[in-house]
């Protein structure tokens, strides 16, 4: 792939990421926004890293956690390292997975589900055990909860939904001759 076209589809991904993340504007922060919303910007996680490269989709994994601090998403700023990692975890279990011979023809798939529970794992072991209890340890218990709650299930629930869906839209993009 040419440099152009790289630069071009990571960006339009980005772009796509980021308006899936303003949709916050729109339906607001009700709590379940956050899996409509995680949902989408996995997928978008997926279809960078399945559809350009890992290097796409390791990009949109800094960059997401970024936009999300600076809309009021995330509570701390300790939080954007640990959901960079957690995107990052995601998109190199999905991009190891699906490059292997492990179990074909499944291995997207299960780059996905393992994906999803190591994204799962670190980001809760980091956002709850580290960054609550080591950094940001004097929040009141009400917010401490709700954000144990936010890095908890819900990412395993989004990064799978989204991981799904990812990989439905690059079996079309695939079909149409749009990505290699």
């Amino acid at each position: 792939m040419s440099r152009t076209r790289f630069i071009t589809r990571t960006a339009v991904i980005l772009a796509l990421a980021i308006v899936f993340q303003n949709l916050r504007l729109v339906i607001g922060a009700w709590p379940q926004s956050t899996l409509i919303i995680g949902s989408l910007v996995n997928l978008t996680l997926i279809v960078a890293t399945g559809a350009v490269g890992l290097v796409a989709g390791l990009v949109i994994s800094f960059v997401t956690p970024i936009v999300a601090f600076a809309q009021g998403h995330l509570p701390h700023v300790w939080f954007m390292p640990v959901t960079m990692i957690g995107n990052a975890v995601l998109v190199l279990v999905y991009y190891l997975f699906k490059n292997s011979r492990f179990a074909e023809p499944f291995n997207a798939f299960l780059g996905i589900i393992i994906g999803a529970l190591v994204k799962w794992a670190a980001m809760y072991w980091l956002g709850v055990v580290v960054v609550l209890g080591m950094f940001v340890p004097d929040l009141p218990q009400k917010k401490a909860a709700a954000i144990a709650a936010a890095f908890n299930f819900p990412q395993l629930i989004t990064a799978t939904v989204g991981g799904v869906l990812g990989i439905l839209v690059i079996k079309a993009l695939k079909r149409s001759n749009m990505v290699d």
